[in-house]
């Protein structure tokens, strides 16, 4: 989380509106708790959407419209803005004195901004009418459509996903250093909690236990998606988590009960450092894992999270413990995507025929 709450005492208590109607208490009341929520998103969601929002301010001063236009034409405008290059600012610019435009943008990357800039016209109390919001999402549709007619791609497109094959790559491939236990801990715990990479740079030591011989228990608390989840131990090294942690927590020398961040900077002499990894640092080491293992893609923490979804449904897990182990949302759109990968050959309605 960022920035402190918002206090709502000044707003629903009655000393000092006396004189405010029923009407005008309620009218404050929605702004305070508007602002109250808004603070309570991650860090991470709140720069993006920031980032979001200055694009469409340089997209509403180049056209010279608005800045809280939330219309048809602003937000198809921006859209096709984006589809065709927006114009850099001095600052990203080679020669800031001379205009440069971006190149397209890639579809995921609209996705994002748009929901940005709607993100920030609702935070600036502008009504967005549905109409034209759908209108936005369906230029961006057709977009994508002549993307995929035309045979271009543009942008990173989906992390490919960490097999299992490839997680015991991976942790066999880890160096015998503190940086390598480090590394390996990290793999084998975030694959089976499919984290996120911001997950395993927020975790701190005091969230991983060991209740039992069975395993460890983890809690998420920061990011998209929280909750508490168990990692079964596995017997062979390699693979075992527990083994891993208490390696790593071991040649870190630190104690379970220790305070601060799990997963921690380590100087190139292997001094173990108090700050926490950073997002970017997370998919850094598991971006170097993937290389030391000889993997033919980048693999980032995206790749953990897909991964476990799709081995665990291949394994015949139920899609509602996937969901509740990944912390998706029962029924989401994107957990389905990684069990249909499975699922479309094994209860595939063209395989029943007798062909």
């Amino acid at each position: 989380m960022t920035g402190q709450p918002v206090d709502l005492e000044p707003v629903t208590r009655a000393a000092g509106l006396d004189a405010a109607t029923p009407s005008e208490r309620l009218a404050r009341l929605d702004q305070a708790a508007a602002q109250h929520v808004e603070t309570q998103r991650p860090a991470n969601t709140l720069k993006a959407y920031a980032q979001d929002w200055q694009v469409w301010e340089d997209y509403t001063a180049e056209l010279g419209i608005p800045l809280l236009s939330g219309s048809i034409g602003a937000l198809t405008g921006f859209v096709v803005w984006l589809e065709r290059g927006r114009t850099l600012r001095p600052a990203e610019r080679a020669d800031p004195a001379v205009p440069e435009r971006a190149a397209p943008a890639a579809p995921s990357t609209i996705e994002r901004r748009l929901t940005g800039a709607l993100a920030g016209l609702r935070q600036h109390q502008v009504t967005v009418d549905a109409e034209a919001s759908r209108a936005a999402w369906r230029a961006l549709k057709g977009y994508r459509q002549r993307l995929a007619q035309e045979g271009v791609r543009r942008g990173r497109g989906k992390a490919t996903m960490v097999t299992l094959a490839d997680l015991r790559a991976m942790s066999r491939a880890c160096p015998d250093t503190v940086a390598g236990l480090r590394d390996r801990a990290m793999l084998l715990i975030g694959f089976p909690i499919a984290a996120r990479s911001s997950d395993l740079a927020n975790l701190l030591v005091t969230d991983v236990t060991q209740p039992d011989d069975r395993g460890l228990a983890v809690t998420v608390r920061h990011g998209k998606s929280i909750g508490d989840m168990v990692v079964p131990r596995r017997e062979h090294p390699e693979t075992d988590p527990v083994r891993a942690w208490r390696a790593w927590l071991s040649a870190a020398e630190l104690g379970r009960a220790e305070p601060g961040p799990a997963f921690r900077r380590i100087d190139r002499h292997g001094n173990v450092g108090t700050q926490a990894l950073t997002t970017a640092g997370v998919n850094q080491i598991l971006g170097r894992a993937g290389v030391r293992a000889g993997l033919s893609y980048a693999v980032t923490g995206h790749s953990l999270r897909s991964g476990f979804a799709t081995e665990a449904r291949r394994a015949g897990a139920d899609d509602l413990a996937i969901a509740d182990q990944g912390r998706w949302v029962r029924g989401s759109r994107a957990l389905y995507e990684y069990i249909r990968r499975v699922d479309q050959w094994k209860d595939n309605a063209a395989g029943a025929l007798d062909l």
